[in-house]
């Protein structure tokens, strides 16, 4: 290791024998090697949602691409020095496309590498082999000086497996979750829609056909017959009681039963249950739940944590918070800009239980 890296990092490495087999424990400053992410990647799934043809990009490596075949995946490599570039569908030199890679050291096989999942993670990588550390409390990696900086902005990652990095833009792709829904990336953002009045999304066609034309297998469940006096009236929204944006509709049956419809609030709105309920901005609600709800997919976001005075944020990916961190100096976290400031931030949602008696539903 060089003296730089050395003194950067101030690592120090003590070799301990143990049962005829070297241990190496690595300690350094704000050093953790916590188990690494992995990615969720599934190249055959994928081929189930798209035209047969379709050439899509292997987040795994760099130079790696898969072709979609009758439903299969078949999978293809660059000649040394190239990598695979999604948009133009074909192999180019490394120099010439960005490598996003769930494998941090795909692109650069010996040195420092970012987590490609985290702000203040970091890997080093020797012959394409990483170890990954974490920064101390309040730093983030900085890759450009290879260093954990206090202060160092947390910019909007793109998630290795989003489509953005995998499909080339305007490509279709079958949502999953519904029979009628579709999803594409188009510059840099994942765009979700669904077909027209009682069409299904066909991914044979990539487009929208009749029903009886396309195999769906997805079934809406049936509704929940609600628990006495749950639901106050037929027409009333409540609290699904499991996330902070979901919500049941309550509506009586011909029998006099109450069910429960469930929804969800648009992005950026949580459910409030005063006045027979809404969907509110999410800055204006404190809520005990999973705050990282709606953000995190398309790169890392930061949320607001309920009830800790502003000051401490939670570290968002695919809706589910997978980490948390607290400003330095006792600054204050601003989910709206997604930076700490020393300017006073007081949102409802964030705001100690003293400061905040109640809660508005401000639309």
């Amino acid at each position: 290791m060089s003296r730089r890296v050395a003194l950067q990092f101030q690592f120090l490495f003590v070799f301990v024998n143990m049962n005829s087999s070297v241990w190496l424990i690595l300690l350094g400053l704000g050093l953790i090697l916590p188990t690494c992410l992995a990615s969720s990647f599934d190249p055959e799934l994928i081929c189930t949602l798209v035209v047969n043809g379709t050439k899509i990009n292997d987040p795994r490596v760099c130079n790696g691409w898969i072709q979609c075949v009758d439903g299969k995946s078949v999978s293809g490599t660059c000649d040394d020095g190239l990598f695979y570039d999604r948009q133009t569908e074909d192999c180019v030199p490394s120099a010439d496309t960005n490598c996003i890679s769930s494998d941090p050291c795909a692109a650069q096989p010996n040195g420092f590498a970012a987590d490609p999942y985290s702000c203040n993670g970091y890997y080093y990588c020797k012959q394409g082999v990483g170890t990954r550390g974490v920064c101390n409390n309040g730093l983030n990696y900085n890759p450009g000086t290879e260093s954990c900086i206090r202060d160092f902005p947390c910019t909007a990652k793109m998630n290795p497996d989003s489509y953005c990095n995998i499909l080339p833009d305007g490509v279709f792709a079958k949502d999953t979750l519904n029979c009628n829904g579709w999803q594409m990336c188009w510059k840099g953002e994942v765009i979700n829609g669904t077909c027209p009045a009682t069409f299904y999304f066909s991914a044979a066609k990539g487009d929208c056909d009749y029903p009886q034309n396309v195999e769906c297998a997805i079934t809406e469940p049936p509704p929940l017959t609600a628990a006495p006096e749950a639901c106050p009236k037929a027409g009333s929204f409540i609290s699904d009681e499991s996330s902070c944006n979901g919500y049941y509709y309550c509506r009586e049956s011909s029998d006099g039963q109450m069910l429960l419809q469930h929804g969800e609030c648009d992005d950026g709105r949580f459910f409030s249950a005063r006045d027979g309920g809404a969907c509110v901005p999410r800055s204006k609600l404190q809520c005990d739940y999973d705050r990282c709800v709606d953000l995190g997919y398309t790169g890392i976001q930061l949320a607001n944590e309920s009830n800790d005075g502003c000051t401490g944020f939670s570290i968002c990916q695919d809706g589910v918070k997978i980490g948390e961190g607290t400003c330095p100096n006792g600054d204050y976290f601003d989910e709206l800009s997604q930076r700490c400031t020393n300017q006073v931030i007081s949102y409802p949602a964030c705001a100690l239980s003293s400061q905040s008696t109640t809660q508005t539903t401000e639309a």
